[in-house]
């Protein structure tokens, strides 16, 4: 599992599907088969900084706590990467500030507001088998609801302790953090403590940009079969050059491998969606079918660029189209694509 760098995973468990008061009657067989279905996913840069908190001990709790670290690492991944095949400091200054005073501040804010109407503390009681079915659920949440915020906690200082010299704003100290966000002190333990070393996908340096890994040739013309209802690179395409171009970053950042199929990681077929969104924005696509005289569709990009990389995103794509807000959100947070020339 790879999330963008906006931790919009963490909504499913403030906003949507994965709310963990709706889940109260949810049988551990479900929770246990989710587990086993998340993607293992490592570290590409050795951490700072890790969360000590108590062990999981319910199916429930044990999910949303392996699905809360492999959002966290995603996060740090994908910025770290990003950082990493920035073209100058601005560009690196410019992601490392929008991580702390819009993502993370904004998911800071969110936490407490939850923690607020529902009641939690996010700390920590005996373990009691004898408690009621009532009561353990509520437990059950409350450490959730604990353990990404104290994940947050612990993203916040990462980011801002490993690329101390990029930021902008007040460096700020755990205990500054807790009470800005939380109207509290730092919690004794404060659950954050120093990373163990590990062994990390990329050992030596920080990520290394994925088109020095395996050779890519951008191609300015079709190469699948043709497939009806597609129309022709010759046709939709309006400046080639500048469209291969491109494609070379897709693949950099890792959406596509140098065969052009979409790469199918987790969490990816939004912003893939977003992006062809962003395409057409930036005018890459000819207006008109020019042979037969018909104006060409958002639909008939979809379709060319789905036939292109091997992928379906009509469900993905139908969602951006009267939300232009979300579409801006995942590009802010994309140095790469906020700064793509027009077409």
């Amino acid at each position: 599992m790879c999330m963008n760098i906006n931790l919009g995973e963490f909504n499913r468990i403030l906003f949507l599907d994965l709310r963990p008061w709706l889940l109260t009657d949810a049988p551990e067989a479900r929770f246990k088969q989710d587990l086993n279905s998340l993607q293992t996913i490592f570290n590409t840069v050795q951490p700072l900084y890790e969360v000590s908190y108590p062990k999981a001990l319910t199916g429930k709790t044990k999910y949303f706590r392996v699905f809360i670290d492999h959002v966290a690492t995603g996060f740090l991944n994908e910025l770290h990467s990003e950082i990493s095949l920035s073209i100058d400091q601005y560009a690196r200054k410019y992601l490392v500030n929008m991580a702390l005073t819009r993502t993370l501040n904004g998911k800071l804010q969110e936490v407490a507001r939850v923690m607020e109407e529902h009641g939690y503390t996010g700390e920590q009681t005996r373990y009691d088998e004898s408690k009621s079915a009532e009561v353990k659920a509520n437990e059950d949440e409350n450490y959730i609801i604990g353990y990404l915020k104290r994940t947050l906690v612990r993203l916040y200082l990462e980011v801002q302790d490993t690329y101390t010299d990029l930021v902008s704003a007040d460096i700020l100290v755990i205990d500054d953090i807790y009470r800005l966000y939380f109207r509290q002190g730092t919690p004794y333990p404060s659950g954050i403590i120093k990373a163990e070393r590990i062994k990390v996908t990329t050992p030596g340096s920080p990520v290394a940009p994925r088109a020095q890994q395996a050779a890519f040739k951008a191609i300015a013309n079709d190469f699948r079969n043709p497939a009806k209802g597609v129309l022709p690179y010759g046709v939709i395409i309006r400046t080639p050059a500048r469209f291969a171009a491109f494609e070379e970053q897709l693949f950099t950042h890792e959406y596509i491998d140098n065969d052009y199929n979409f790469t199918g990681r987790h969490g990816m077929k939004n912003g893939m969606a977003a992006i062809y969104h962003l395409l057409i924005k930036k005018n890459y696509f000819s207006p008109r079918d020019y042979q037969s005289k018909k104006a060409i569709h958002p639909t008939d990009i979809r379709k060319f660029l789905d036939h292109r990389y091997n992928i379906g995103l009509d469900k993905q794509f139908r969602n951006y189209l009267n939300n232009p807000e979300a579409v801006a959100s995942f590009v802010d947070t994309h140095f790469w694509l906020s700064s793509l020339p027009a077409g």
